[in-house]
């Protein structure tokens, strides 16, 4: 960590701190022990105290004024932790693009301090996240933790961040565990909590269909199982049944074939599927190319059918595909209009759900260090202060629970419709988002 140049004190301060010695005498000794000695007495006295106490005052304005300003001139570094390669490359540039938007609309800073963003790339790896963050902390003296992608990469890290009281402002990690038994008070999710959004997705496709069956599909990882996880509570609470689960192994599986197979053979009425990045562009042109788009359609989320993939996906390919996202371009509220056009301008694209939440990101980062008026030396205060937050973001609403995780305002179910030669999402209607899993109690 870098170290922070000791500033010679206000020459106020100094006099001050000489004055306030000289108004004692020392000791006076005498048998068995030293006893304070008493002040003489004298016509001196009285307005000698009253100048001391002067003094004294306007050391300590001095002193205060002084602080305020190096403090105000000082940077508050902000390491950003995200995938720049890998499987999830695209969802990193995405939050990396929010992030960059929002601070030049801030003027590069919060609450009078310049803020710098330090990044590194975890490679959506635990370990490697671990390393890069401990050398934001002890190296690069940040002061605060923000992004990731990766659960996994997150409940690492968020450990990392309990053990040296560092703020971790996390952005896309959705694992429920992170606000139950990993939760702790210097951690808080931006984002949203796989149960949450799942459960509401869950929910509608169990309304929706006559023939209420569906087989599940994702990556066997923290996050592929919270989420299908959360898909099957919200269906199977509403009359769906589900006939069979696979799971794919991460990074590893080249190859969907087989489990399309499978899924064929269970008589299902749909494929629920998640997978993010990379691996659902393979996981939609497979379905598509196993011939089972008409009879066992592929359900899936906001990542299944990222927009940033839907030219690698192919357009017939995901023409009239739905699905529940809790951010879309076509939201149409002030908030979400002003972030497309700003982000639309900026990168000549539409913002997709990841930069939405990117941008969700930062809000709440700048909007703690401005709560906090700038001063984010206490990395619990702070995050309490995001906790208190009411933020106006392009999704809607966020507010934060009392495990320090963003809650969802509602989701929107979007339909991929061709509009002008182009592909974009199209509104098809809000539904209720489900819940968090339960929570934790804070502890140090």
């Amino acid at each position: 960590m870098e170290e922070r140049k000791h500033r010679r004190r206000p020459a106020a301060s100094r006099r001050g701190a000489r004055l306030s010695r000289s108004g004692h005498d020392g000791l006076k000794r005498g048998a068995g022990r030293a006893e304070p000695a008493r002040p003489r007495r004298g016509c001196w006295e009285e307005p000698m105290k009253k100048k001391l106490a002067a003094f004294a005052g306007l050391a300590a304005l001095a002193g205060a004024l002084c602080s305020s300003a190096a403090m105000a001139q000082e940077e508050i570094k902000v390491g950003l932790l995200l995938p720049y390669k890998g499987v999830f490359a695209q969802l990193g540039e995405d939050i990396d693009r929010a992030w960059e938007l929002a601070l030049e609309q801030r003027g590069g800073m919060a609450a009078g301090r310049k803020i710098v963003l330090v990044k590194a790339d975890t490679e959506a790896d635990p370990t490697v996240g671990v390393r890069v963050a401990n050398r934001l902390i002890r190296s690069d003296g940040v002061d605060v933790l923000a992004g990731t992608v990766s659960s996994a990469v997150a409940l690492a890290v968020s450990d990392l961040s309990k053990r040296t009281k560092t703020p971790l402002v996390l952005a896309l990690a959705v694992a429920d565990e992170l606000n139950a038994e990993n939760c702790h008070p210097y951690a808080i999710r931006s984002g949203f909590s796989a149960h949450a959004l799942q459960e509401g997705s869950g929910a509608y496709w169990a309304n929706e269909l006559q023939d209420k069956t569906a087989v599940t599909l994702g990556p066997d990882y923290a996050a592929g199982r919270a989420m299908i996880r959360g898909f099957v509570d919200g269906f199977t609470a509403n009359g769906g049944t589900v006939k069979d689960q696979y799971w794919t192994v991460f990074r590893q599986t080249k190859d969907w074939g087989p489990v399309y197979a499978k899924a064929k053979d269970s008589g299902a009425a749909m494929v629920y599927a998640w997978y993010a990045g990379a691996e659902s562009i393979q996981a939609v042109k497979q379905h598509a190319e196993f011939g089972l788009q008409d009879t066992m359609p592929l359900r899936g989320d906001q990542w299944l059918y990222d927009s940033a993939l839907w030219s690698a996906m192919g357009k017939d390919t995901v023409l009239g595909a739905r699905y529940a996202t809790v951010y879309t371009s076509a939201a149409g509220t002030p908030a979400s209009d002003a972030f497309v056009k700003a982000y639309s301008e900026k990168y000549g694209m539409v913002p997709n759900v990841t930069a939405g939440l990117g941008y969700d990101n930062a809000l709440a980062v700048l909007d703690g260090i401005e709560a906090v008026k700038g001063d984010v030396s206490d990395g619990k205060a702070y995050v309490d202060a995001i906790r208190g937050l009411t933020i106006d973001a392009p999704r809607g609403r966020i507010t934060f629970s009392d495990a320090n995780s963003a809650q969802l305002e509602k989701l929107y179910l979007v339909e991929v419709a061709e509009e002008g030669g182009k592909l974009v999402e199209k509104l098809v209607k809000t539904i209720e988002p489900g819940k968090d899993l339960p929570g934790c109690k804070m502890d140090g």
